[in-house]
C-alpha cells in the first residue's frame, strides 16, 4: 500500500492532529464565525451604518484565529507550534489596533432629519486587549526558549558526577 515505512509512520503519526485539528477548526468556526456573524447581522438589519462595517472584522478575526489554531495544531510538537502562536498575537495585536481605529470609534448616524455624531473612547479596552495579547505573546516565546533548552538537554545529557571512592 506504502511506498516506504516512513511515508507510513508519518501518516499514522499525523493523522491524530489532523483529525484535531479538523475539530477545532470546525468548533472555532462555529463559535467565532458562525453564532457571531447572526448576531451582527441581525443588528445590522437594524441599524446597517452601524454594525455594517463589523461583519468584515468579524470575518477577518475568525479567519485569523482559526487558521492560527489549526497551524498551531498541525506543528505540535515542534518549534513552528510556537512560531505561529508568536505569530497569531502579533497579528491579533495589530488588528486590535486598527479594527478599533486606535480606541477612538467616531461614527454619523442621520436619524430621520437629525444627523447624530458619536465617539466612543475604547482605548481602555484596547489597552486590556493588547495586555492578554503581550502575555499571550511572552508565553509563546518561553514555550519556545523552553522547547529548545528540553530539546538541547536531550542531544546534550550533562555528564553525571563521578563517585569518589
Amino acid at each position: 500500500m506504502f511506498e516506504n515505512q516512513t511515508t507510513k509512520s508519518f501518516l499514522r503519526k499525523m493523522l491524530p492532529r489532523i483529525v484535531k485539528a479538523t475539530v477545532k477548526a470546525v468548533l472555532y468556526f462555529i463559535f467565532l464565525y458562525l453564532i457571531p456573524m447572526m448576531i451582527v447581522s441581525q443588528l445590522s438589519a437594524m441599524a446597517p451604518e452601524i454594525f455594517a462595517v463589523y461583519t468584515d472584522y468579524l470575518s477577518i478575526f475568525a479567519a485569523i484565529v482559526i487558521f492560527s489554531v489549526v497551524a498551531s495544531e498541525l506543528t505540535a510538537g515542534t518549534i513552528f507550534q510556537h512560531a505561529f502562536n508568536i505569530g497569531r498575537a502579533l497579528v491579533l495585536i495589530i488588528f486590535f489596533i486598527l479594527a478599533l481605529q486606535g480606541g477612538i470609534i467616531s461614527q454619523d448616524i442621520a436619524v430621520e432629519s437629525v444627523r447624530l455624531h458619536f465617539v466612543v473612547d475604547l482605548r481602555v479596552y484596547l489597552a486590556m486587549l493588547i495586555s492578554i495579547d503581550l502575555l499571550s505573546l511572552a508565553k509563546s516565546m518561553l514555550q519556545a526558549v523552553s522547547f529548545l533548552s528540553q530539546r538541547v538537554e536531550q542531544q546534550h545529557p550533562m555528564p553525571q558526577p563521578a563517585e569518589e571512592i
